[in-house]
């Protein structure tokens, strides 16, 4: 009986979503000239609790049903910019493999910042509907404020780090919009930093949802945890942590592949799939079909990063045989087709919070603390407990974990190589002779600058 619930939540879902997609394709802010569509800023969709949490739900909807940075992008294209995975068959994806993306990129035009900034426009709507409802009770208000913040903050957080400087919308209002020019990115971090303090005094510990599939305040907890830790505010990065792995609700799975099935105890924030072909898009682009080469495969430099007996080689990677050539490929989600409700899509899990608190204590000299946290990780990867026992050694231990744990996921490697400065120390050798240090940013659309004269090109393109 509960799976069929959940296919019957899965068709709601995607009604919701229709909505949604109509409202983003109508508008296409800051991608195309023409007024928004009013239809979230519909006094009816926020006349009551029940339709005002569907406003939400279309929005997660939208989220994991549209090819986007947010739903595969980031682990796949920022996999191949990085050292992670390679495309296996020539064309189009060469230039992210290769770091000469081009401005005209579609990809990069509609998978990152089209998407990124219709799911800034569905919160920015949400928010300014819930704002001015009379009809929603005060809970419920705050609730989704919360969670509106908190997905407006996710997604500034990757672009940010995608692009560097990047225009901050907090409006509907598409004349405003169509003009912003690039903010800093130490003030977009602000931004970011404010709507998730502000999702923290909003919501509850407990979540909103039978499953984790929407935020609560330890989702909240991890995103600024991960955001101090980028803006180097150590002591926070570590008390945020510590709020999440102290609370008692979360654990890392024993069992490796248990990690990114749905209620798995380590997840933090999981989003629910609602397509009837599929699970996960990871699983459905990564695994290959029977007999064949998969689409994308990883490196030689991330299969050789592992250790000897570490456990993730084993359960997270697999390797098909063609025409005498071995390929592996990631293999953390299972399901490459088939809606089986088996896998939900883990956007934030605990593992990284034992390893942001280990970096953060490793800045401020607490290296026992660190070892501690490292080794959580190492043990449950079969592995025993690590040698390093300075702040140099530490660190060094730390970012190879990183790379081991966190391979071909939301983009990690990537931008773990950006924000330690040595991305161009190591994509320099592997990378040349196309590398240059500016490739670190993806280009500004060019379709975007044509749009708004405001907008300024990221060197290098």
């Amino acid at each position: 009986m509960r799976v069929s619930n959940k296919y019957i939540l899965k068709l709601i879902t995607l009604l919701f979503y229709l909505v949604i997609l109509l409202l983003n394709f109508s508008c296409r802010k800051l991608i195309a000239v023409g007024n928004p569509s009013d239809l979230l800023n519909s006094p009816s969709v926020f006349s009551s609790d029940q339709s005002a949490i569907s406003s939400i739900s279309g929005l997660y909807s939208q989220i994991i049903s549209t090819n986007s940075f947010l739903n595969g992008g980031m682990t796949i294209y920022t996999g191949m910019t990085s050292d992670e995975l390679y495309n296996t068959t020539p064309g189009p994806d060469d230039q992210f493999s290769e770091n000469i993306i081009s401005p005209t990129s579609s990809v990069v035009s509609n998978n990152f910042w089209a998407s990124g900034y219709n799911f800034i426009y569905t919160c920015n709507a949400i928010l300014d509907g819930l704002n001015k409802s009379t009809q929603v009770t005060i809970q419920t208000k705050k609730t989704l404020i919360g969670e509106s913040k908190f997905i407006r903050a996710l997604t500034y957080f990757y672009l940010v780090n995608i692009f560097g400087d990047v225009p901050i919308i907090t409006t509907t209002t598409y004349q405003e919009s169509s003009v912003t020019p690039r903010s800093p990115v130490n003030s977009v971090y602000q931004q970011i930093i404010s709507d998730l303090l502000d999702a923290d005094s909003l919501l509850s510990i407990d979540y909103p949802s039978s499953d984790r599939v929407r935020p609560n305040k330890y989702a909240v907890s991890a995103l600024l945890a991960r955001v101090y830790l980028y803006t180097k505010d150590y002591s926070k990065a570590e008390s945020f942590s510590s709020q999440v792995i102290d609370a008692g609700v979360y654990h890392l799975s024993t069992n490796l592949n248990d990690v990114f099935k749905q209620g798995s105890e380590e997840a933090i924030w999981q989003l629910q799939p609602n397509s009837l072909t599929m699970d996960v898009y990871e699983g459905n682009v990564l695994i290959p079909a029977d007999n064949s080469v998969p689409q994308y495969a990883i490196t030689s430099f991330l299969l050789n990063s592992f250790e000897n007996g570490d456990q993730r080689k084993t359960n997270w990677l697999m390797s098909s045989s063609i025409n005498n050539i071995t390929y592996w490929y990631p293999f953390k989600y299972k399901i490459r087709t088939g809606s089986s409700l088996n896998e939900y899509y883990m956007v934030l899990r605990l593992a990284e919070l034992y390893l942001i608190r280990a970096e953060a204590r490793t800045e401020e000299n607490d290296f026992s603390g660190a070892e501690s946290d490292l080794n959580m990780i190492r043990s449950r990867a079969g592995l025993p407990n690590t040698t390093a026992n300075d702040q140099p050694s530490l660190l060094a231990a730390i970012k190879q974990e990183r790379r081991v744990e966190f391979f071909a996921e939301w983009g990690h490697r990537w931008l773990d190589l950006k924000r330690t400065n040595t991305a161009d120390s190591i994509l320099n050798s592997i990378k040349a002779p196309n590398w240059k240090e500016s490739d670190t940013l993806f280009p500004i659309p060019e379709s975007q600058i044509n749009i708004n004269g405001l907008l300024t090109q990221n060197p290098g393109y």
